[in-house]
């Protein structure tokens, strides 16, 4: 069974990433065999709804433009998103094109959100998904929400 385009786990058993789909029905019935219940979309692009729906994946489609950063609403609505799949014991695999840009500025945040300070989930991200995080904007962001997250917890 080959691997999808830049498959590797961030969180082993909880959130990976990967590319976007190519070869759709052997990436997904990879995702299939390794537990994957969730796709998190970032490209402009969705799926194919009628595949998704096949392989009975959830999907949600967050589309943000190439080598720009989520707005913090988007962040706020991945963040939501993933913590209710993985809270019922869903497996979640986020992916844009390369999987590299946006899907690693999600996925450290995501770690923030798991109390990673921002440089500790770029780093972390970047250990396991190289090239990640791919511009100065799209690090600020991380930043910016675990800022925004200090704020909150301290209310």
């Amino acid at each position: 069974m080959n691997i999808p385009r830049n498959f590797s786990w961030l969180l082993k058993g909880e959130i990976a990433g990967m590319a976007r789909p190519i070869s759709v029905v052997s990436d997904f019935e990879f995702l299939r065999e390794n537990g994957i219940d969730v796709i998190v979309t970032l490209s402009e692009w969705p799926l194919h709804k009628i595949l998704l729906e096949e392989f009975g994946f959830v999907n949600k489609h967050i589309p943000i433009a190439d080598l720009t950063p989520p707005t913090q609403e988007q962040i706020e609505e991945f963040i939501f998103f993933v913590n209710e799949a993985v809270s019922s014991s869903k497996k979640v695999v986020v992916h844009c094109d390369a999987g590299i840009g946006r899907t690693g500025t999600m996925l450290a945040c995501y770690l923030v959100n798991k109390g990673f300070s921002a440089i500790d989930a770029i780093v972390e991200v970047r250990k396991k998904r190289p090239g990640s995080i791919e511009t100065a904007a799209q690090e600020e962001t991380v930043s910016k929400y675990e800022k925004r997250l200090s704020k909150k917890i301290k209310k």
